[in-house]
């Protein structure tokens, strides 16, 4: 997922390489497992060897990383994302809400939304999410951080690896209400300051008179809630964020928002609709979103925006300089893109399309021209005629060559998610890995020498 691996760690789509000694000499990617309440081990040469496709033989552990309560049960939880920073032997995963069994209870009765919930950061020890020993437990986790607000997201590190920005969307029992960004101490795991971000511009006062409970709605759009986040170090270091709720792009300042500065959000880039997932280029001159759905009212995207790191810096009007229809060729279709990943060194983006399942390759070069930059589309296949594929999050391997996808019809039950993995030489897929989680979001990296 980016700059030199050391300079940018975003919420989405990050691959795992744990080299743990003799005991963990092999590649393993590690997946939200979302509502089934574990992340999953894979080890990636199994996942490619076409022995084991449309099988679970290459997860190798499933670990928990939601607690038991008193009163009896679990809690449930929406792991969405997971970052590890270099040099770290800590997974941080993002859990998007925590729900009571009661609640849990409720929304599965369809009596209560899944949104609205407590923030949780969960440090998991790498090295024991990857023991057998440990499997259905909750041995791997080192701490519980709440984080005092409301639907964590994105989780970005910067490149020192001393602070954590933690985007949430939410406000307490409403989809809506999203404006903090959160920031931890990553030596004390405090959380030690916040970004405010502003209101948008929904042609109303804000806030709204009444706040919206779900989406669509068309009283969103007073609130960011933000989704996806990344660090470009270009400039000194500025945090992009994917806002759902207003269809734009926030630019933050590092250094002022680390200093305290609440005007440290200071310039916003619109884009087609409410993006989800966000990528940095290698060299941090360009971010990309997919333009997933709006918030206010049922509309789902079909583009990725790319966006000018210096331009929006610099607050210009086309800091936008490319906005490409993927998936479908026809603009009035929806694709709901959900991730975009740069690829082959930054020449290309790959992105997730979850409503028409299938991945789009976009030449950067091309899209910057204003030429048709949609270059290929590949359908994702699942095995054993499980349904749709409805791709989500994407990884790219340290050495570039392949891409992870997560997949499966959501919120189908226990184990219902699966991994693809393509080649990004031949852009095919090469192994399809099921039985991992339900409704398998996002993936991270360790670095060779964070073990």
């Amino acid at each position: 997922m980016k700059v030199g691996s050391k300079l940018l760690w975003s919420i989405i789509g990050i691959v795992v390489f744990i080299f743990a000694g003799e005991a963990f000499a092999k590649p393993f990617i590690m997946v939200s497992g979302r509502w089934d309440n574990t992340y999953i081990m894979i080890d990636l040469a199994k996942a490619i060897d076409p022995a084991n496709d449309g099988t679970d033989k290459a997860v190798v552990n499933r670990v928990r990383y939601t607690p038991d309560v008193k009163e009896g049960g679990v809690l449930g939880g929406q792991g969405i994302n997971v970052v590890i920073p270099p040099g770290s032997r800590f997974a941080y995963v993002g859990d998007h809400g925590r729900m009571t069994p009661e609640q849990t209870l409720l929304f599965q009765q369809g009596k209560r939304i899944q949104h609205g919930f407590p923030g949780v950061i969960v440090v998991m020890d790498i090295k024991k999410a990857l023991d057998p020993a440990n499997s259905g437990t909750l041995n791997a986790v080192d701490e519980f951080i709440h984080t005092g607000y409301y639907g964590a997201t994105g989780i970005a590190v910067t490149p020192d690896g001393k602070s954590a920005f933690i985007a949430h969307a939410e406000q307490k029992d409403s989809e809506d209400g999203g404006n903090i960004i959160a920031i931890m101490d990553m030596k004390t795991r405090k959380m030690v300051g916040t970004v405010t971000m502003k209101y948008g511009n929904p042609g109303f006062a804000c806030p709204p008179a009444k706040m919206p409970v779900g989406a669509p709605d068309p009283n969103f759009g007073c609130f960011p809630c933000t989704n996806g986040i990344v660090i470009s170090p270009v400039g000194g270091g500025y945090l992009f964020t994917a806002n759902g709720g207003t269809g734009d792009v926030s630019v933050i300042d590092v250094k002022r928002a680390l200093a305290g500065d609440q005007e440290a959000e200071f310039f916003r880039v619109p884009v087609q609709t409410g993006p989800f997932g966000i990528g940095v280029s290698p060299d941090g001159k360009y971010v990309a979103t997919a333009n997933r759905e709006s918030q206010q009212i049922d509309l789902e995207g079909n583009t990725i925006s790319i966006i000018d790191v210096s331009k929006a810096i610099a607050k210009a009007k086309d800091a936008e300089v490319a906005r490409v229809l993927i998936g479908t060729n026809n603009p009035s279709a929806a694709s709901r893109p959900f991730m975009p990943a740069f690829i082959h060194g930054g020449k290309r983006i790959l992105v997730s399309n979850f409503r028409t399942n299938n991945m789009s390759v976009v030449d950067v070069e091309k899209a910057l021209k204003g030429e048709p930059a949609e270059i290929q589309r590949i359908v994702l296949e699942t095995p054993h005629n499980m349904g749709p594929s409805r791709p989500r999050g994407i990884a790219v391997t340290k050495d570039g060559n392949y891409a992870v996808i997560t997949g499966g019809v959501p919120k189908k039950g226990p184990g219902s998610s699966m991994v693809f993995i393509m080649d990004l030489n031949t852009m095919k897929v090469v192994g399809r890995v099921t039985g991992v989680g339900n409704e398998a979001y996002f993936l991270a990296e360790v670095p060779d020498e964070s073990l």
